[in-house]
């Protein structure tokens, strides 16, 4: 039986640079949790909301953002585990209204794929089917448009609707709609509160994304995003002792019977190549080798929040960061070197910086690169390049203006935006650079 700490500990105890480290990065208010043997400590700064002044404390909901991936492939996990699912069974064989444009395609992504991000169709789009237990379904029906970018199992290509079909595939196994399987199946083994509607939340409980406006961080109207893609992380809310329990689940201390299953999810697929993002997809979560200890992680961000989990099962250790407002990008990054620090005496890494004597080889990476829901520019400017990214939504279109481009190592490119660096990956130098990985995302090049 683990222990519990239910006293909120002087900030300044755990992480005593947190309320400089808020400042800093314009956070509105933040939670940082750790547990360590199953002990747990929590500190809080900030405010849930800048209208009302109302302070973050232990109990405030934030959004886990795609954290929620990580318990989407929980479920599934348990559902292979005890033999209800096939990791490389074709998802059509549980999803039988699952259609992408490519037909072959269609028939042969499995599972496996589904979870690792390797099914190869675009699938970086935001849809909206509604607010009902239905909308899961009328998206999985919807997506028969959506192109290839690559054979099924060759390449990865981080996919938000991808793990709509994920959560789909629970709803038909478990003949129970998504939001109703994470609590029963997740929630419950990993003894946490884990809500898929901000409805279902007493008013003044939960933080409130903020984007930065004429004025400075105002709060976003719409608080949480589409239920169709509730699996992938569009509207789950959970405390930060929430997502501590969840990450204490994968170490064992909440459902033993479950442990092997969850174990196993940390086994390595395929190379990530944006070092920002751990370096290896397993089963569901990423992998970090780069602390010190074997780190299991996933990020989440949504409607202006973000969260942050870090697994270290030789240390038996769990860190949380949740945050709304400014430029959790980086935040999070120093409270987690902090902690890694004097919590472990290990190094977490850094952001990748830009090499200043790297030379960018214009003529191999100029030109269009297109998906779904992204354009990137890549173009000649002076000695170096810059770059352009759109983004879509429906009929909108969002751009970054032109940024100028640095190089981090032959393969990784940064472009300043927003008080962070937006990362694309290109092809290894003795391939054409038919593609690039944007924030995890492929987008192919237009040809001509």
């Amino acid at each position: 039986m683990c222990h519990r700490v239910d006293a909120v500990i002087d900030p300044g105890d755990l992480v005593p640079e947190l309320a400089d480290l808020c400042r800093a990065h314009e956070i509105v208010g933040a939670a940082v949790g750790v547990s360590i043997g199953g002990e747990r400590s929590v500190a809080v700064h900030g405010v849930t909301h800048v209208g009302t002044g109302v302070p973050v404390e232990r109990a405030t909901w934030f959004q886990a953002g795609s954290v929620t991936k990580a318990m989407t492939a929980t479920a599934v996990a348990m559902l292979v585990a005890d033999g209800s699912v096939g990791l490389d069974e074709p998802v059509i064989s549980y999803v039988p209204e699952f259609r992408v444009h490519d037909e072959h395609a269609t028939r042969a992504i499995t599972v496996r794929h589904l979870l690792t991000h390797t099914a190869g169709f675009d699938g970086d789009v935001w849809p909206d089917h509604g607010d009902d237990d239905g909308a899961l379904g009328r998206l999985v029906a919807g997506i028969a448009h959506l192109p290839q970018l690559s054979p099924p199992g060759r390449a990865f290509s981080y996919s938000n609707v991808g793990y709509a079909v994920l959560g789909r595939l629970v709803e038909r196994v478990v003949a129970a709609p998504f939001a109703a399987a994470l609590r029963t199946m997740v929630a419950d083994a990993a003894d946490a509160r884990l809500e898929v509607d901000v409805r279902r939340l007493d008013p003044g409980t939960f933080a409130v994304g903020h984007l930065r406006g004429p004025e400075g961080w105002a709060p976003i109207e719409g608080v949480q995003g589409p239920a169709c893609l509730a699996p992938a992380g569009s509207r789950t809310w959970a405390t930060v002792d929430d997502l501590l329990r969840f990450g204490e689940l994968h170490l064992g201390r909440r459902s033993p019977q479950h442990h092997e299953a969850l174990v196993a999810m940390r086994q390595p697929h395929l190379a990530v190549p944006d070092p920002n993002n751990g370096g290896t997809m397993a089963l569901g979560v990423l992998l970090d080798d780069r602390w010190g200890s074997p780190v299991v992680l996933h990020d989440g961000g949504v409607a202006g929040q973000s969260a942050y989990l870090r697994i270290l099962p030789e240390l038996d250790a769990v860190l949380v960061v949740m945050a709304t407002g400014g430029v959790p990008q980086v935040f999070h990054r120093h409270v987690f070197r902090a902690l890694a620090r004097s919590r472990f005496g290990l190094e977490a890494p850094a952001a990748v910086a830009a090499d200043p004597s790297i030379v960018i080889d214009a003529a191999r990476v100029a030109g269009v690169y297109d998906a779904t829901a992204t354009r990137l520019e890549l173009r000649a400017a002076g000695h170096g390049i810059e770059a352009e990214f759109r983004w879509r939504a429906g009929s909108d279109e969002v751009s970054s203006g032109w940024l100028p481009v640095r190089a981090a190592n032959d393969r990784v490119l940064l472009a300043p935006f927003g008080g962070r660096d937006l990362v694309i990956v290109t092809p290894p130098a003795a391939e054409p650079c038919d593609h690039v990985l944007q924030s995890l995302r492929r987008v192919n090049r237009r040809a001509g």
